[in-house]
């Protein structure tokens, strides 16, 4: 198992624009590829191979988490939810992006498989709702893509019209979505075992019953 040293993020998968993360200015950066290296060229691209539904990391190792469309391009995407909110540290976020179904581009995706990235689609709010089950707190989401995908300039220019209204008029139904999550500080614990007692039944004196001649003297 891995220890990261300091302040750290874990990127896992290779769907998201290095500009990005170079923007950012994180002090380290792990990549994490799914699958075995091909090559030794690759290492500059990942610094090892994993499963992110097993990371071989302690607990508590990253203050960042990336997650670029890693859930719908794996089997087991609660597991690696799970993974992540083991690795992150109290406070720590976790970014995820995905392609949402609800949406022209999920319509591309069955109408024309080979023009979308392949892999299993789940809407943001089934994301956030994964999220809330495993203890986040999730802090931002938005959409964006919603014109369907193509490389031809002519067809681009014709969807073009849904890229300039689908903020006001289709906001949920945007083909990408980003989410911003922050594990949330665990409770502390207490030390030492507890024992609980038994509230003992108290003794009560038997009230006496008064004699006839004690009952006629108090008269």
């Amino acid at each position: 198992m891995r220890q990261a040293i300091g302040p750290s993020t874990l990127q896992l998968g290779s769907m998201l624009d290095e500009t990005v993360v170079s923007d950012l200015d994180l002090p380290y950066v792990l990549k994490v590829q799914m699958g075995p290296l091909p090559s030794a060229h690759s290492i500059a691209e990942a610094n090892l191979a994993a499963d992110p539904a097993f990371l071989p990391f302690v607990p508590s190792s990253f203050s960042t988490v990336l997650l670029p469309h890693v859930l719908e391009a794996h089997s087991l995407p609660h597991q690696v939810l799970r993974e992540v909110h083991r690795v992150l540290q109290a406070e720590g976020y976790v970014v995820i992006t995905g392609f949402n179904p609800s949406s022209l581009l999920g319509l591309q995706r069955w109408l024309r498989p080979k023009s979308a990235s392949a892999g299993r689609y789940y809407t943001p709010g089934r994301v956030i709702d994964w999220l809330h089950v495993l203890g986040f707190d999730v802090v931002a989401s938005s959409n964006f893509q919603y014109a369907p995908l193509t490389s031809r300039p002519k067809v681009r220019k014709l969807v073009s019209f849904f890229e300039s209204v689908g903020d006001r008029w289709l906001p949920m139904f945007g083909g990408g979505y980003m989410i911003t999550a922050k594990k949330k500080e665990s409770a502390g614990t207490m030390i030492g075992k507890v024992r609980f007692r038994k509230p003992r039944p108290k003794l009560v004196a038997p009230a006496t019953a008064k004699s006839t001649n004690q009952r006629n003297s108090e008269k």
